[in-house]
C-alpha cells in the first residue's frame, strides 16, 4: 500500500512560510554551496516515490504564484470548497474529511505514494493518524510568526527520528515515522 508522507523545509522554530506568506528565507540554495550530505533526501528522489499530491489551497495558491511547477504531471489534489484556477492541467479540487481527501489521493497515486504538503492538511493528517512518514529540513532561523507547522495539532504525536542528516549550508533534515 502507498503511503502517506510529508516534506516540507521549515524555521528553526517551526514556521513553514513567515508573516503574509514570505519564503525569502528558503534561499538557501547558493551556487557556491557545498552539496548537501549524501545520504539527505533531496526533492527530486522524494517525489520520484509520489503518485498523488493533496496540497492545501493556500499552498496551491502561493505555489502558483512563484511561476514553478515542480510536480510534473502527477495528479495533485487541491482541498478546497472555493472556485479553484489550477495552476497546472493536472491539478483539480477536492473536498471532504481529511480520510476521504487521502483515500481520493491514494486512488489517484496509483500505487504510489501521496505526498501531504500545506500546513493545516498536515496537521489534519497527522491528528487523523494518516501520517506514515514525515521529513522536514530545518533552515537555521527564526522567523517568529507565519504559517506554524505543528500549531494546532489536537493530540500529542510521539515520533521516532528514522535519519537526519547536516547539510553544509547549517540545515538539518530529519526523517520521522509517527510511532
Amino acid at each position: 500500500m502507498s503511503r502517506v508522507r510529508v516534506y516540507m523545509a521549515c524555521s528553526f522554530d517551526g514556521y513553514v512560510a513567515g508573516p503574509e506568506d514570505d519564503l525569502s528565507w528558503l534561499e538557501v540554495e547558493r551556487p557556491d554551496a557545498p552539496p548537501a550530505d549524501p545520504g539527505a533526501l533531496g526533492f527530486e528522489a522524494f517525489i520520484a516515490d509520489v503518485g498523488a499530491l493533496l496540497m492545501g489551497r493556500r499552498t496551491h495558491d502561493v505555489v502558483k504564484g512563484l511561476g514553478l511547477w515542480m510536480y510534473g504531471e502527477r495528479p495533485v489534489l487541491v482541498a478546497t470548497r472555493r472556485p479553484l484556477e489550477p495552476a497546472a492541467p493536472s491539478v483539480r479540487p477536492v473536498e471532504g474529511s481529511i480520510e476521504a481527501m487521502v483515500e481520493e489521493a491514494r486512488r489517484a497515486a496509483a500505487g504510489g505514494d501521496v505526498y501531504v504538503d500545506g500546513a493545516d492538511l498536515v496537521r489534519q493528517a497527522l491528528d487523523a493518524g494518516l501520517v506514515d512518514e514525515l521529513t522536514l529540513t530545518f533552515v537555521p532561523v527564526l522567523l517568529g510568526g507565519g504559517v506554524s507547522l505543528f500549531g494546532g495539532l489536537t493530540r500529542r504525536q510521539d515520533l521516532e527520528i528514522t535519519a537526519h542528516h547536516r547539510y553544509a549550508q547549517g540545515m538539518v533534515q530529519l526523517t520521522a515515522r509517527p510511532r
